[in-house]
């Protein structure tokens, strides 16, 4: 099995079975009663020290966007399509910004979205270096 990791270590938890959904870290803090991400220090609100916490991988699309270029990964402009960005909330109050997966006329306002690695590299060892998307959540 291929060995994958975040891109950059503390990100993100990939589990090593891909059934298994992969988590931003992100930071809570107990005396503001609130969550950040990325991992915060201090709590920019009491100062105080903060935990670190998985995210939930899954949200709501709170807005996105279209941008027709080459898909990801690929160099060829004549590769078609193009990508969505957007800001997906969590349940825990987070607002991620991100790379979307979908066509225009799939994405919309208030769906689920669900997080995802995605490879951006392959080591010479084989091991996977992941960023994130989010993608739309197939309902039934």
């Amino acid at each position: 099995m291929t060995k994958r990791v975040p891109l950059e270590e503390g990100y993100m938890v990939i589990p090593e079975n891909p059934d298994e959904p992969c988590r931003l870290l992100g930071s809570y803090s107990k005396a503001a009663d609130k969550h950040y991400f990325p991992i915060r220090k201090r709590c920019p609100i009491t100062e105080k020290d903060v935990e670190t916490v998985e995210l939930s991988p899954v949200g709501e699309l709170y807005s996105w966007s279209f941008i027709r270029m080459p898909k990801m990964g690929s160099r060829k402009v004549d590769a078609g399509g193009g990508y969505g960005v957007g800001q997906i909330d969590l349940p825990e109050g987070v607002r991620i910004q991100s790379v979307i997966d979908g066509e225009q006329e799939d994405l919309k306002i208030g769906m689920k979205m669900r997080l995802e690695a995605v490879p951006m590299y392959t080591a010479e060892d084989g091991t996977q270096y992941c960023g994130f998307k989010f993608v739309p959540v197939k309902e039934g």
